[in-house]
C-alpha cells in the first residue's frame, strides 16, 4: 500500500466536524509572520526612494551651482560622467567645434 492510499483511507474513516476545523496557532504565527514582513518592507521601500528624491536633489542643486560657477545659467551643464554623443565633440578636444564632429587634416568628408 502507498502512503496516498493509506491517507486517504485514515481521512474517510476519520470524523470531521466543520466547527472545529482552524488554523490554530501555527497558522496565526505564520499569517502575522508575514503581515510584520510585509510592514517592514514597506517601512525600507519608503525609506529607499525617500533617500533617492534626496539625492537626486543634491545632485541637481551642485549641477546648478556648478553651471552658475561656469557661466552657463540656464544652459544644460555637461554631466562628466554622461556618455558622449555620437556626432558630438568633447568641447576640451583641440581642432573641434562645440556640437561639431573631429575630421583629420586632408580627410575628406563621405556624405
Amino acid at each position: 500500500m502507498s502512503l496516498l492510499t493509506a491517507a486517504a483511507r485514515i481521512a474517510e474513516e476519520a470524523e470531521f466536524d466543520p466547527d472545529t476545523v482552524s488554523p490554530g496557532v501555527a497558522g496565526f504565527i505564520a499569517f502575522a509572520a508575514l503581515g510584520i514582513g510585509i510592514i517592514l518592507l514597506g517601512f525600507n521601500l519608503v525609506r529607499r526612494l525617500r533617500r533617492n528624491s534626496y539625492r537626486a536633489e543634491v545632485r541637481e542643486q551642485i549641477e546648478q551651482e556648478l553651471a552658475a560657477q561656469n557661466g552657463a545659467v540656464g544652459t544644460e551643464a555637461a554631466d562628466p560622467q554622461a556618455p558622449v554623443q555620437p556626432g558630438r565633440a568633447e568641447p576640451d578636444e583641440p581642432g573641434t567645434e562645440p556640437g561639431g564632429s573631429r575630421t583629420e587634416p586632408g580627410a575628406e568628408s563621405r556624405s
